[in-house]
């Protein structure tokens, strides 16, 4: 079991995230200690209160990743030992459910905000607790545990295999479908074949990379998106001190910005696009537009059902309120028709007539509810507001769906996009292996002459006039002279050594022996 946590803000945008739907199916299974229903009226919640402290990560998330399938019974007791284990007992929390490519994991979401003190739960070693945590429920559940918490368990020292993602580089995965490992496996591959710096820099430019100074560190990557990465960072195996040391004879000016890289790499996109565009292949597009329609005709459909579930509530909410509404004028006017509604309304009017008795009897009577029409007045003012309240609900429900929808269209986008990349990056990459194959062929032929003209097997000859065509008769075995014999023996001489005839027209064949027998045309002098 995989436990990750963080402290964060922004609780709208979590909600959002936590309710998109592309690509996975959604289940918000708990909303609790909260007013709101919903995660996103929760999460504002909690933001309110937060304001009366100085905390600005005022939430704490935590996904829960099992490496086989949990029951919601093991799932909350999960859930339940994590509380005590950090100290989140009895706090506001959502708890969601997403399903991607098969594989069920959990989102839960904490308050960190101590109403009762008005502080902000401390938060320090969650990363150890959290460890300690997943070790321990994964004995309890029967699941494996991965090298890392094994590692952990025995107190023994683990070094990653796999580079630990922020939350910016699991952003650009998403956006160009090129994770952490697999660049950092091309950037250490291309340092480790370097013995120079300029043939590191050189490797990085033929796999898409261009080395840069950077703004914050000392040396940067940009990578074919225009993305900037720590150089030291995704290269593995080699200590930042041992790279900077081989590096260190490249001089900062003679290395482009990182504004200059990723103006020189939107160049080379553009230049590629513009090249594939020119000779684009019809079925690439119409493959790529039928994947955006059945996208956005599965995402029409989830949107759907989440409208007509509105709509569903919408229209019970609306004829309860008409409901309502029916039964308390209904109520009032049954008791507007009572004789005790009469009286009590007479001596309210006495009261309000005479300065004597209102003074006196006006605070008694707002107290009491002496005049039954106050008392409706009320009544139908408190039915208002909470109708109104209700109405605000579904309008928050709606644009809480615009915006879920808005992400998932921005995701949808992303994908595809990703796609493209992606098909271009296969593209690229083909191109640059063919050509370097054309190169190791081109390079194989020159070495190869080059040793043959070494070890004097291959010679340059020149030939005089009619030497070439006295070769080329000898290696053929062709007689040098008139006779020429049948398979019985007898002689004869072909047609096109024949004399010429009387008439001097020799039909473009004659004999040459000074050079040896040849053809020749009719053409030749």
């Amino acid at each position: 079991m995989i436990l990750k946590g963080s402290q964060r803000g922004n609780g709208a945008d979590l909600a959002i995230h936590l309710s998109n739907t592309f690509g996975q199916s959604v289940e918000v299974a708990e909303v609790y200690g909260t007013v709101a229903s919903d995660m996103l009226g929760a999460f504002a919640e909690i933001e309110a209160v937060s304001r009366g402290t100085k905390a600005k990560e005022y939430l704490y998330s935590l996904s829960i990743s099992p490496p086989s399938p949990l029951t919601r019974e093991q799932y909350f007791e999960a859930i339940s030992a994590i509380e005590h284990g950090l100290g989140l007992i009895d706090q506001p929390r959502a708890v969601v459910f997403h399903v991607k490519d098969g594989r069920e994991h959990c989102h839960v979401v904490w308050s960190r905000i101590d109403i009762e003190n008005m502080r902000a739960i401390h938060m320090s070693h969650d990363r150890s607790r959290l460890m300690d945590l997943a070790c321990e429920l994964g004995r309890k559940f029967g699941l494996e545990l991965p090298p890392g918490l094994k590692a952990w368990e025995a107190k023994q020292h683990f070094e990653k295999e796999k580079l630990e993602s922020t939350l910016g580089e699991k952003a650009q995965a998403e956006e160009t479908g090129i994770t952490p490992e697999q660049r950092r496996a091309e950037i250490t591959a291309a340092y480790e074949a370097s013995d120079t710096p300029e043939a590191f820099r050189a490797a990085l430019e033929q796999k898409g990379y261009i080395l840069a100074r950077g703004d914050q560190r000392g040396l940067v990557v940009v990578d074919r998106f225009g993305n900037p990465h720590s150089l030291t960072r995704h290269i593995k195996g080699h200590k930042p001190s041992v790279v900077k040391k081989k590096l260190a004879s490249l001089k900062p000016e003679e290395l482009p910005s990182v504004a200059q890289a990723k103006e020189m790499m939107r160049a080379r996109t553009q230049a590629y696009d513009d090249a594939q565009r020119e000779q684009n292949k019809e079925g690439e597009l119409d493959r790529l537009a039928e994947k955006r329609r059945r996208k956005e005709q599965l995402q029409k459909e989830r949107q759907a059902a989440r409208h007509l579930e509105i709509q569903q509530a919408e229209q019970e909410m609306l004829t309860r309120q008409q409901s309502e509404r029916l039964a308390l004028h209904a109520a009032q006017k049954s008791e507007a028709e009572g004789i005790l509604f009469r009286v009590r309304s007479a001596v309210a009017d006495l009261i309000g007539r005479t300065p004597g008795l209102r003074s006196v009897l006006a605070p008694i009577q707002k107290m009491t509810h002496l005049d039954p029409r106050e008392r409706h007045r009320l009544e139908n003012d408190a039915l208002a507001r909470r109708h109104g309240r209700e109405k605000l609900e579904i309008e928050r429900h709606k644009r809480f769906e615009a915006r879920i929808e808005k992400r998932e269209a921005l995701s949808r986008e992303k994908a595809l996009r990703r796609e493209q990349r992606l098909a271009q990056e296969i593209r690229l990459e083909k191109e640059r292996a063919a050509e370097q194959a054309r190169k190791m062929e081109n390079r194989a032929k020159q070495d190869f002459y080059d040793a043959a003209r070494d070890d004097g097997l291959w010679k340059h000859r020149e030939f005089d006039e009619g030497e070439l065509s006295q070769s080329f008769n000898e290696a053929a075995e062709l007689p040098q002279d008139d006779n020429f014999s049948d398979d019985d023996g007898e002689s004869y001489v072909p047609d096109w050594a024949e004399e010429p005839d009387d008439d001097g027209d020799d039909d473009g064949q004659k004999l040459r022996k000074d050079r040896g027998y040849s053809y020749k045309r009719d053409d030749d002098p």
